[in-house]
């Protein structure tokens, strides 16, 4: 069911994805329609409308698979590759999309969220899962959890790579706070004193100018605003 990618492949040089046509299932854009927003170019996703308005978990956004690296290709399996099977029938995605180069899903289980690029396949069709010639921890994790899911076997330890560390969580949560006062127009002190330093709500100004904790407010907001201007990129390939 897994097939390596070796360097001298014909595979390793299919570009990850191209601009779609008229995907499946996409909002359409209009005066009576809820608001969309477009994906911008370089920005690693796919660009098809959305509603910012939904939340991730029920309207997940698709990644590009050289940004993601939990984004897995598979193909149709080659004749005679008998250890290939079709996707479970069964299977319900909360994400999916159909571009020139193939269909996009996003398929969650009780385990992991599952990311997955059909490269040229056809309904029904067996396939194969390509590896890239990496040992990445996410890829790995990733291929394997597609593997489970096209077994129809249940991923029941393996996909801690797949998600950040509850530590990792409370900082992005906590970034993404930061970010939204920002935009709303908080000054840095407002960040402060509401997300990270209530209790010094009544500091005196001059003792707050010279404080450790504006300093390291500032950082914040600038980790933020990093995140937000391609800094996220690096959560999405694993690094």
């Amino acid at each position: 069911m897994i097939w390596r990618i070796s360097r001298k492949s014909s595979c390793d040089a299919i570009r990850p994805i191209v601009r779609p046509g008229t995907p499946h299932g996409a909002r359409a854009v209009g005066p009576t329609s809820a608001p969309t927003r477009e994906g911008w170019p370089g920005s690693g996703g796919w660009p098809v409308s959305f509603d910012p308005d939904r939340p991730p978990r029920a309207a997940p956004a698709l990644w590009r698979a050289d940004t993601a690296a939990s984004v897995v290709t598979l193909i149709s399996a080659p004749p005679g590759f008998a250890a290939a099977a079709p996707l479970p029938p069964a299977i319900a995605p909360i994400a999916d999309a159909t571009d020139a180069g193939g269909r996009h899903l996003v398929i969650d289980t009780p385990s992991c969220r599952n990311r997955l690029w059909l490269l040229g396949t056809e309904p029904g069709a067996a396939l194969v899962i390509l590896l890239a010639p990496t040992r990445h921890p996410v890829r790995v994790a990733a291929a394997d959890a597609a593997r489970c899911l096209i077994a129809g076997v249940p991923r029941l330890f393996g996909t801690a790579a797949l998600s950040p560390t509850r530590l990792q969580h409370r900082r992005l949560v906590l970034l993404l706070d930061i970010l939204d006062a920002r935009l709303a127009g908080a000054s840095t002190r407002e960040v402060a004193t509401t997300l990270l330093y209530p209790w010094l709500a009544d500091i005196p100004a001059l003792a707050w100018t010279a404080s450790s904790e504006r300093r390291r407010t500032q950082r914040m907001i600038a980790d933020a605003r990093g995140l937000m201007q391609g800094g996220y990129r690096a959560l999405l390939s694993g690094r």
